[in-house]
């Protein structure tokens, strides 16, 4: 709206300034309009106050030419001392012309030229001023478009950091409650049985635990959303890093009756950061751990092309509902809350999976395994 405006104004400014270069020209003229009488150029009527034509240099008998009373020009110069009028045709011989009138006491002196094409070149307006309005939408355009991303992901960056702030408060708010309880019980109760004191301090431990679990996973993905996080960058090895996992987490497989399948090259070298891709990678295992109950099977499995490495998590277990499979990767969505606070879960898990796979221009999927179960598909460049 600004550009458009600013347009209109410097366009009739233009114009009002070619008028004017060409009235002051004639007014010039009317001064001195005796010397130019004989100029057959430019056209001089002189006429009283009361528009009745005296003469004309043009036409021998004024009184064919009628009062000139109510002619634009002639309205302006008695009012103002001076007027004009634009491309007005003359009844006389109907050729158009640019008038300019000047009042002199008793008399008005009108000067006109016509409507010839070196008039009207000079009248063309200079549209240098076009570039300058177009060079200004384009900074502007640039201005808001930067303005607009950058102040719309900050304002995003801003509601993530919010929501989970009052998630984290809300998540903290049971194990904090739930010490608080056990520990004033065990303060106001010295006599309490031994072996319950020990019931409620190791319930106090394993809330303490999940407390020191979320504080982690939030600070993981506070130090994600930072802008220009400095990954440490070196030369790693994936499949190194999932066969440890898979180490760490193979008896808690066995125990649960899951075969664990790792099927995936020896070696899978890529530029990262360890703790990251190490992170990444147990979290999708204990998602699995934790969720696939009744699975017989873990698979992963891993594909490369040129720039990308795929790594394919797939189980039999009960899957998720179709309904909840888009919202899996946010955080704190849980689809079983009372279940998932009991197993000692964050609800950050697959948000820390996201994010780390998006530090590597990648991306984390999930979809149903046919025949039932859950597959997750995690996408990084090497």
């Amino acid at each position: 709206m600004f550009t458009l405006f600013f347009g209109i104004y410097e366009y009739r400014r233009e114009h009002a300034f070619r008028v004017d270069i060409l009235h002051s020209q004639l007014q010039l003229n009317n001064y001195h309009y005796l010397e130019h009488a004989n100029d057959r150029n430019i056209r001089v009527t002189v006429m009283d106050t009361l528009g009745n034509v005296l003469s004309d240099t043009e036409e021998e008998d004024v009184r064919m030419m009628g009062n000139h009373l109510q002619r634009e020009e002639v309205l302006e110069a008695l009012s103002d001392g001076s007027g004009y009028a634009i491309k007005r045709a003359s009844e006389t011989n109907g050729e158009k012309y640019f008038y300019s009138a000047t009042r002199f006491d008793d008399r008005i002196v009108r000067s006109s030229v016509p409507y010839s094409a070196e008039l009207t070149s000079s009248l063309e307006h200079d549209y240098t001023f076009l570039y300058y309005t177009v060079g200004i939408l384009v900074l502007i355009a640039v201005a808001t478009y930067f303005r607009h991303r950058y102040g719309s992901s900050e304002q995003e960056k801003q509601r993530i950091k919010r929501q989970l702030t009052e998630n984290a408060a809300h998540e903290l708010k049971t194990p904090a409650a739930t010490i608080e309880g056990y520990l004033e019980t065990l303060v106001n109760n010295p006599d309490i049985p031994k072996d319950k004191q020990k019931d409620f301090l190791e319930r106090c431990h394993a809330q303490s635990r999940r407390m020191s679990r979320l504080l982690a996973d939030m600070s993981m993905l506070s130090r994600l959303d930072e802008t220009g996080v400095v990954r440490q960058t070196a030369d790693i090895d994936v499949a190194a890093i999932i066969q440890q996992i898979a180490d760490e987490t193979m008896t808690t497989f066995r125990e649960l009756n899951i075969s664990l399948q790792i099927k995936i090259p020896a070696s899978l070298p890529m530029q990262g950061d360890a703790s990251l891709v190490y992170s990444l990678f147990r979290n999708v295992f204990n998602n699995a751990l934790a969720y696939a109950t009744n699975a017989t099977y873990f698979k992963v499995e891993a594909s490369a092309t040129s720039d990308y490495y795929t790594f394919t998590f797939t189980d039999n277990g009960p899957g998720i509902p179709s309904e909840h499979l888009p919202h899996i990767f946010e955080r704190f969505y849980r689809i079983d809350k009372g279940r998932s606070r009991r197993l000692g879960g964050t609800g950050l898990g697959l948000a820390i999976v996201k994010n780390i796979a998006l530090q590597y221009d990648g991306h984390a999927f999930a979809s149903p395994t046919p025949g039932g179960g859950l597959t997750i598909e995690v996408v990084m460049h090497k």
